[in-house]
C-alpha cells in the first residue's frame, strides 16, 4: 500500500485508499486522474484481494493507456478485471446473453456506414426522397433517442407533429424493424439494450452485480442517461460505484452528456466521499490562475479551484487585429518566431471556436512553408461543401465537366432522382450534346416535374455562363449559387443539426476566400482561381508528416496539452457562439469550453480577437468575447496589456521565405483591455428597452423586441428580423435603438 501511495499528494492518496462505498473524485485540469485511477485499481486487487472490478471510460485509446498503466502496477493482471468502454462492455455482455435477445450469438453491429446504407435503402421504399431526409442526419437522430432513453412519439409532438417529424418517426419504426430481421444492432442499441435487459431480468443483473463489486467510471460528466442508468444498475444495492470528472470540462451536452449526472452524485449517493484534485502539474501559475478566475463565473458548478505550485510563468499574451486574415498571419509569424528559437513545430497548437476559421490559418501556414495537420477533421477545401461549391464554379467556367454538374444536381435537392439522371444521360449521348445542354433541351423525355426542376437548374448555369463572360467577378458569381440554388436556405431549414451550422459557416468562408483572391489580383478570373484551388486540393497527403502545427476545434483539444496554444477568434457571436447562447444553459458550457482551451497550454498561451469578420461579403463589426474581461488583468502583465495591431502585412500575399515573415513587424501600442473603437457597443443590462421597441443589430439589421427577459448580465432579448427570430443578451450585444 506504501508503494502504491509514494508520489501522490494528499488528496490523490485519499482517493486511491477510499475503496468501500460511492466516491466522487472531482479531478481538475491536470490534476493526474489517470494515475489516481490506474493505482486505486491496483489498491483493490493488491490490498483488497478482489479481480472484481470493472472500470469504464469513452474511448478505446483511453481503455488501452488505463490497461497499460494497471499491468505495470500489478503483476499479474486477473482476468475478471475489465476496463472497457461503455459500448464493448455492453457488447461483451449482449453477445453470452443471446438467448435474452431472441437472437443470435453472431449478430452484426452496424458501424454508421451500414446504418446509413440501411436508412437509404428503407427512405427509398417509403418514396422518400434521401436529400430531403439525409441518412447522415438521421443516425444521429435515432443515436440521440437512445442515448436519452426516449421515443419516436416524444419528437413527433416536440415538433407539433409536423409532416416531417411523422415521417422520421415512420422511417425509424420500419429501420428498427429491418435491422431485428437482419439479426444486427448499431451502435445506439449496445448500450440501451443492455439497460433494458438488466430491468426485464432480475436474475441478469444481478449476475453481473455479483460478478463486479467495483465500479469504477472515468470522466463521468459526459455521461448520457443510458451510460448514467447502466452505471446505476451495475452498483446495485453495495454502491460500491467511483466515478471520476470534472463538471468544469463538460462540454458535449450537443451530443447528449448531461452535466446533471455529476452535479447529482451526492443527491443519488448522500454517504458518498467527495474528494477534490485541485493542484495543476500541467500548466504555469498565471496560467492557472486566468483558468480559475473565469470558470468561477458559471453558477452550475461543484465549489473547488484549481491552484499550481509550478512556476509564474510568461504573460498571457492579448493582440486585436483588424480581421481574420491579420490574426491568422501574425499567429503564424509567431509560430516561425518559436521554431526559429527552437521550439519543433509539434509544440503549437492553434485553436478555433468553429471549422470554418481554419482555412485561415491553413492558407497562412502553407504561404509560410510550415506543415500542419487538422486535428479531428478534414482540411477546409476538402470538406463536402466546398467541393460542392467549387463543382458549381467548374461547370460556370466549363459547362463540358459533367463529372462536377453530376455532383451538386441535387445539391440542394431537387427531385431529379436517379431514373430521371439516367435519362439525361442516354439523351446527352443520343444526341451528342453536352450533360448541361441536355439538361435545358426542350425535347429531353422527363416526367413534367422533374423536367421543371432541371431546366430551373439550366436556365441558373446559363445566367451565370453568361455573366462570367461579360467579366463578373467570380465572388460575385459564388454568392448568386448561393443565394439562387437555394444550398444556405436548405441547411438554414435544417439549423437544429450541428453539422448542417458548421457546413453553412464553411460555405461563408469559402466566399470570403474568393474576395481575398480578388484584392490580392490585378484581373482576377473564375478560371485562375479555381487553378488555384485545384493545386490546393491535389496536394500531398499529410499523414506521413512528424512534425507539424495542430489545428483544431477547441472541443477537439479536450484531453490534450502543448507547450504554446493560440486560442483565436475570441469574438461575440464566434466564442460564446452565437447559437450556444440561445441555449439555456448556453453560455455557461461556452464558458466551460473557454476553461478547456486555456487549461491546455503548458508554458505560453496566446489570446486573440477581430474588430471586424467578413460574412457572404459584407464586412461586420465585433466586440471582444465576455470571456476576456473575466481574466484577471494582471495575468496580462502591466495594466492587463493589449497588443493592437497596426495590421498591414507586405503587399501581395506573403511568400514561403523566411525574410517575408522576420521583416513584418506589426505596429503595436498598449492599452488597457477595451472594446475595439467603431465597432458599436452593448445598450446595457439596464438599458430601457421593452417589447414592441425597434432596434438595429449590426449582424441582422433593424427588428423588433419581442420579448424582455432576466436580470443583470442574464438579461436577454428576443428580435424578431424579418421572419427569423433570435435571442441575445443586453450585457453583450451591439444594439442600436431606433
Amino acid at each position: 500500500m506504501l508503494d502504491l501511495l509514494e508520489g501522490l499528494n494528499e488528496p490523490q492518496a485519499a482517493a486511491v485508499s477510499r475503496l468501500e462505498g460511492p466516491v466522487l473524485i472531482l479531478a481538475g485540469a491536470g490534476s493526474g486522474k489517470t494515475r489516481v485511477i490506474t493505482h486505486r485499481i491496483a489498491n483493490l486487487i493488491l490490498n483488497r484481494r478482489t479481480d472484481s472490478i470493472c472500470a469504464l471510460t469513452f474511448t478505446n485509446k483511453a481503455a488501452a493507456e488505463m490497461q497499460e498503466r494497471v499491468s505495470h502496477l500489478v503483476p499479474s493482471l486477473p482476468f475478471n478485471v475489465q476496463i472497457k468502454t461503455f459500448h464493448s462492455l455492453c457488447l461483451y455482455i449482449l453477445r453470452r446473453e443471446t438467448s435474452y435477445l431472441g437472437m443470435n450469438s453472431g449478430f452484426t453491429v452496424y458501424d454508421s456506414v451500414l446504418q446509413e446504407s440501411l436508412i437509404k435503402q428503407v427512405i427509398k421504399d417509403l418514396h422518400e426522397d434521401p436529400k430531403q431526409y439525409k441518412p447522415s442526419s438521421l443516425v444521429g437522430i435515432f443515436s440521440s433517442w437512445k442515448d436519452s432513453m426516449t421515443d419516436p412519439d416524444g419528437y413527433v409532438r416536440k415538433e407539433n407533429f409536423s409532416h416531417r417529424s411523422q415521417m422520421i418517426s415512420s422511417i425509424y419504426e420500419e429501420y428498427e424493424k429491418r435491422k431485428k430481421k437482419n439479426q444486427a444492432f448499431d451502435f445506439g442499441d449496445l448500450i440501451l439494450r443492455t439497460v433494458q435487459l438488466f430491468q426485464e431480468f432480475p436474475e441478469l443483473l444481478k449476475k453481473y452485480q455479483d460478478r463486479w463489486n467495483y465500479i469504477m467510471v472515468d470522466e463521468y460528466q459526459d455521461t448520457n442517461k443510458t451510460q448514467y442508468t447502466l452505471v446505476r444498475l451495475l452498483s446495485g444495492e453495495r454502491g460500491n460505484l467511483c466515478v471520476v470528472g470534472d463538471d468544469d470540462q463538460s462540454i458535449y451536452s450537443w451530443r447528449g452528456a448531461d452535466i446533471s449526472n455529476i452535479l447529482n452524485f451526492e443527491k443519488d449517493f448522500p454517504n458518498a466521499f467527495v474528494v477534490k484534485l485541485e493542484e495543476n502539474y500541467r500548466s504555469t501559475s498565471r496560467i492557472i490562475r486566468a483558468a480559475s478566475k473565469v470558470i468561477s463565473n458559471n453558477s452550475d458548478r461543484k465549489d473547488k479551484e484549481l491552484f499550481t505550485n509550478n512556476e509564474e510563468g510568461e504573460t498571457i499574451s492579448l493582440s486585436e487585429f483588424e480581421n481574420e486574415n491579420e490574426e491568422a498571419y501574425d499567429t503564424v509569424r509567431k509560430v516561425r518566431s518559436g521554431s526559429a528559437r527552437g521550439a519543433e513545430y509539434k509544440d503549437f497548437a492553434i485553436f478555433y471556436r468553429t471549422n470554418a476559421q481554419s482555412r485561415y490559418f491553413e492558407e497562412s501556414l502553407r504561404s509560410a512553408g510550415i506543415p500542419y495537420k487538422i486535428f479531428g477533421g478534414f482540411r477546409f477545401f476538402d470538406r463536402a461543401e466546398i467541393k460542392d461549391m467549387i463543382a458549381y464554379l467548374n461547370v460556370v467556367a466549363n459547362p463540358l465537366d459533367s463529372t462536377s454538374l453530376l455532383r451538386i444536381v441535387n445539391t440542394p435537392p431537387r427531385g431529379i432522382g436517379e431514373a430521371s439522371l439516367e435519362k439525361i444521360r442516354e439523351f446527352s449521348i443520343k444526341e451528342g450534346i453536352s450533360f448541361l445542354e441536355a439538361i435545358g433541351h426542350p425535347s429531353l423525355p422527363l416526367k413534367k416535374a422533374s423536367l421543371g426542376k432541371a431546366k430551373e437548374l439550366y436556365h441558373l448555369f446559363q445566367d451565370l455562363i453568361e455573366k462570367k463572360e461579360k467579366g463578373e467577378l467570380p465572388s460575385k458569381i459564388a454568392l448568386e449559387i448561393v443565394e439562387r440554388s437555394g444550398w444556405v436556405e436548405y441547411m438554414e431549414r435544417n439549423s437544429h443539426d450541428e453539422e448542417a451550422i458548421s457546413r453553412v459557416e464553411n460555405v461563408r468562408e469559402f466566399v470570403n476566400s474568393i474576395e481575398e483572391y480578388e484584392t490580392r489580383e490585378d484581373s482576377p478570373n473564375l478560371e485562375e482561381y479555381l487553378n488555384q484551388i485545384s493545386l490546393l486540393t491535389s496536394e500531398e497527403d499529410s499523414a506521413q508528416l512528424t512534425d507539424y502545427v495542430h489545428l483544431m476545434t477547441v472541443h477537439n483539444a479536450k484531453g490534450l496539452e502543448f507547450p504554446t496554444v493560440f486560442i483565436t477568434g475570441l469574438e461575440e457571436g464566434t466564442f460564446p457562439h452565437l447559437m450556444s447562447l440561445e441555449e439555456p444553459k448556453g453560455e455557461e458550457e461556452e464558458r466551460r469550453l473557454f476553461y478547456v482551451a486555456l487549461t491546455r497550454a503548458r508554458e505560453k498561451l496566446y489570446l486573440s480577437y477581430c474588430r471586424n469578420s467578413r460574412k457572404f461579403g459584407k464586412v461586420e463589426p465585433r466586440i471582444p468575447s465576455r470571456f476576456l474581461p473575466e481574466i484577471p488583468g494582471e495575468c496580462f502583465g502591466e495594466e492587463g496589456a493589449l497588443s493592437r495591431k497596426g495590421v498591414r502585412r507586405p503587399e501581395g500575399p506573403p511568400t514561403a521565405s523566411a525574410g517575408a515573415y522576420q521583416n513584418y513587424q506589426p505596429k503595436a501600442k498598449e492599452t488597457s483591455f477595451s472594446a475595439p473603437e467603431n465597432s458599436g457597443s452593448p445598450l446595457g443590462e439596464e438599458a430601457e428597452i421593452r417589447e414592441g421597441d425597434r432596434v438595429k443589430h449590426a449582424q441582422f439589421g433593424a427588428g423588433i423586441v419581442v420579448s424582455v427577459q432576466g436580470t443583470g448580465k442574464n438579461r436577454k432579448v428576443k428580435i424578431r428580423f424579418g421572419g427569423l427570430e433570435k435571442n441575445f443578451f443586453l450585457a453583450y450585444t451591439p444594439l442600436e435603438k431606433l
